[in-house]
């Protein structure tokens, strides 16, 4: 695996985070995801480690650091056991993020350092029924009531909310149409009135923590509001980072596991007398593995660096996202089919990545919808290579 111009410390962050993610994720990656227990230990041990909230700034408690170091993180966290990546980049990513972004002084006080401790876990909410690439059909509301709003409707497909306490969630706030309607608030899930639904069981990601999200005459305070109506430009700028340091390094982690795997299997399989390793075939399937991995690395790790030099933007999220998508989905594809009848068995982890990857083309904005934003770029000039 190529450094990418990463610096000692960038290399030294990799090193720990692999050993700590060997040591404590791996061994119980298959375990999690047959009995869908969310393992939230595994972000307190990151957290120990100096690794939970990572892009917190040092005045909030956290360590400050830049979006390529998140990228190696959440790649070698989601190389060992996927379902605590996604952990990762919910209490890591979006919510935090616009905390940090767009929040209040006091609610940066109030939460950030808690995150970067481990000691508040949180999610992001976004999507519903008939809201999901189309947010700007969004139906759950909010109503201003005196120093508070009172929320009503339900939102759907929430990553980490069974072990989640803080929710960032979106909301119609006023009857502008579309977008301009929709801004945030900031709930808690002790707040009379919210309900985090029961376990959604997916292809993949089933130790997550998934649910869907029920709000009756919510009230929630005012100082809560984290994006009045007509901020979700803003939202969506913030959310560019996060598209960049969540799902393609979670697929690339996944995808460079199955890879590891397909190559360690090839060499001691033994077919026709010798090692599948030495057919051509088998080579050529591993050398496209590698030719995938590098490209889908490359373009990741250039997206980060770009943001972390000031000059990031959406077209490099999108590309970077479609393809470690799809990317993803063919290591995989390929690694069970070099394990033949094994890689079905739920005894081998090659089905597990496989259902695991597959979701993420969906996740974050299909990769439709990413493609849409990249044609948009280039027709009206502002891509360029």
């Amino acid at each position: 695996m190529s450094d990418y111009e990463l610096t000692d410390e960038q290399r030294m962050i990799r090193a720990s985070v692999r050993a700590i993610a060997e040591k404590h994720f791996k061994p119980k990656a298959a375990e999690v995801d047959k009995t869908r227990r969310a393992p939230i230990e595994n972000i307190s041990i990151l957290a120990e480690n100096g690794f939970s909230g990572v892009f917190i700034p040092e005045q909030y408690g956290g360590p400050g650091r830049n979006l390529t170091d998140i990228v190696i993180v959440l790649e070698e966290v989601a190389r060992c056991c996927a379902s605590t990546a996604i952990l990762v980049g919910c209490t890591d990513g979006a919510t935090p993020r616009a905390i940090l972004h767009l929040g209040t002084e006091e609610q940066k006080k109030d939460y950030l350092p808690r995150i970067a401790k481990g000691e508040l876990f949180c999610a992001f909410s976004m999507s519903e029924p008939n809201a999901g690439s189309d947010i700007g059909n969004i139906q759950c509301k909010a109503v201003k009531d005196g120093d508070s709003y009172v929320i009503n409707g339900t939102k759907l497909w929430c990553s980490g909310a069974q072990v989640s306490e803080l929710f960032l969630v979106l909301v119609r706030l006023d009857a502008a149409p579309g977008l301009r309607g929709v801004g945030a608030l900031l709930v808690d899930r002790s707040t009379p009135g919210f309900t985090v639904g029961k376990h959604l069981d997916l292809i993949g990601f089933r130790a997550t923590g998934m649910a869907e999200l029920t709000f009756e005459n919510c009230r929630v305070p005012a100082r809560n509001l984290i994006m009045p109506a007509g901020g979700m430009g803003k939202l969506l700028s913030v959310f560019n980072a996060d598209r960049i340091a969540t799902n393609p390094p979670i697929c690339l982690g996944i995808a460079q596991a199955a890879f590891e795997a397909a190559v360690a299997y090839a060499k001691q399989r033994i077919q026709f007398g010798k090692p599948i390793s030495e057919q051509q075939g088998i080579q050529w399937k591993l050398a496209d593995m590698a030719i995938d991995l590098e490209a889908a690395r490359a373009l990741l790790y250039r997206a980060a660096a770009r943001v972390d030099a000031g000059h990031g933007t959406a077209i490099d999220a999108s590309i970077a996202k479609t393809y470690t998508n799809e990317m993803s989905r063919r290591v995989t594809d390929n690694a069970m089919q070099l394990f033949g009848a094994f890689g079905l068995s739920e005894e081998f982890p090659m089905e597990r990545m496989f259902r695991d990857v597959r979701g993420m083309s969906i996740g974050y904005g299909t990769t439709e919808i990413h493609r849409s934003l990249i044609a948009r770029e280039i027709l009206d000039g502002r891509y360029t290579a």
